[in-house]
């Protein structure tokens, strides 16, 4: 597995993703709801695809 992650952020990020590949937006902000119930975080997604923190390097 990817060493650096702890099993808190993996859950969150996997429920996060389900919920986004289930029902787009909606889903993601269910995800929040449900990972913030279990104390998990929440994942927040910029809308600015140009943020330097946030967007993919250009290589």
């Amino acid at each position: 597995m990817t060493a650096g992650i702890s099993l808190r952020e993996r859950l969150t990020r996997t429920i996060h993703a389900a919920g986004l590949r289930l029902a787009g937006e909606r889903g993601g902000h269910a995800a929040n709801t449900l990972t913030d119930v279990l104390r998990l975080g929440r994942i927040d997604l910029c809308p600015d695809p140009a943020c330097t923190d946030c967007a993919p390097a250009a290589v």
